[in-house]
């Protein structure tokens, strides 16, 4: 039994949370900056399946106790000059869980940004 209890917890720690992609606008149609034409799916993490390290749009996330709130919507997370409700698609900060976002094209990462020079997608992890 503690072992099925270990592989669990190790997966949920991996894998992260898939549900917290249904509380931000476009959560489940994010591009991967780093490779054109695939999903990143863990949101809030420096790895695009999620898990491990926390990007800044994760940290500002949790800080605002996993909800979509007008602050996290007009903060800049990746400091790309973007907010992150530009970057997902709810520019007017109007989104509510469960409703279509006010756009749901030219969506981008409000957690990654490619052009900081600190970022290097070459040591992005699949």
């Amino acid at each position: 039994m503690k072992f099925v209890c270990l592989v669990v917890l190790l997966l949920a720690c991996v894998y992260g949370h898939p549900w917290y992609a249904n509380l931000i606008p476009n959560g489940d149609n994010l591009p991967n900056p780093c490779k054109p034409g695939e999903r990143w799916q863990g949101v809030g993490h420096n790895n695009p399946s999620g898990g491990l390290v926390r990007n800044n749009f994760g940290l500002d996330f949790k800080a605002a106790n996993f909800t979509w709130t007008k602050e996290l919507c007009e903060k800049d997370s990746d400091g790309d000059g973007r907010s992150n409700g530009e970057e997902l698609g709810d520019p007017n900060c109007t989104w509510k869980q469960g409703k279509e976002p006010y756009r749901t094209t030219d969506i981008t990462h409000p957690g990654i940004n490619p052009k900081d020079p600190t970022f290097d997608c070459d040591k992005v992890k699949p």
